[in-house]
């Protein structure tokens, strides 16, 4: 970094931190699986964890998109990226906590921490998750343990394996989401990166932080 980026970088961290408040809580980031695979974007990724720690993000949120091929190259593919995060959560700060989701939402790995908590979906998009869902609250209405009248948006909710709406959604080198989240992300501020995954930098992350501080948001009103 030279030393006007650096110069630059400070300033912004500064303008930042006078607003405490301000910082968003839960950020979401969707990312491609060549992102990850790809040399570079697993130190990324670290890097990534250990900037929003630092900024006092809570939750970090990251869907990695799976291309639409053969099953068993598929199913390779997710095994080497859950593997891939394995590795790259042996390397941070023991106060960060995450959950790591296969490809059909299951919980292939856990470790307890709170600082910040950082969710993995493997190819598991948000219609398949809002799908999960709703089979799971049908299962509940056919154990009594709810009556179909009593379905509403908080009983999905509930239901639901993030149960916490990003302050931002953030697609790094890409022109278009996916579907992740689509239920908690309806009132989130979109950000597309200019940028490739392996090339975003902590300075990046702070003019997003920055942009958002700038927004009224209106929360669908």
């Amino acid at each position: 970094m030279n030393l006007i980026n650096a110069l630059y970088e400070k300033y912004l961290s500064g303008q930042i931190t006078k607003i405490p408040g301000c910082i968003p809580k839960h950020v979401t980031l969707v990312l491609a699986e060549s992102d990850l695979l790809n040399s570079g974007g697993a130190s990324k990724l670290r890097a990534f964890i250990a900037w929003s720690e630092k900024l006092g993000i809570n939750i970090i949120s990251i869907h990695i998109d799976i291309l639409d091929v053969d099953h068993g190259i598929k199913k390779e593919m997710v095994t080497n990226l859950i593997d891939m995060l394995q590795t790259v959560f042996s390397n941070v700060s023991d106060d960060v906590g995450f959950k790591i989701y296969d490809v059909h939402g299951n919980l292939k790995y856990k470790r307890e921490g709170s600082s910040p908590l950082v969710y993995f979906f493997v190819g598991f998009s948000g219609r398949d998750e809002i799908t999960k869902a709703v089979k799971s609250v049908l299962t509940d209405v056919k154990s009594g343990i709810i009556t179909p009248d009593a379905i509403n948006e908080s009983v999905i909710e509930s239901h639901l394996m993030i149960r916490h709406e990003p302050d931002i959604v953030i697609r790094a080198g890409g022109k278009h989401l996916s579907d992740f989240l689509i239920w908690q992300s309806v009132y989130s501020e979109l950000y597309f990166t200019d940028v490739n995954w392996c090339d975003v930098r902590n300075i990046d992350l702070l003019r997003i932080i920055r942009d958002f501080q700038k927004q009224q948001r209106r929360f669908g009103k």
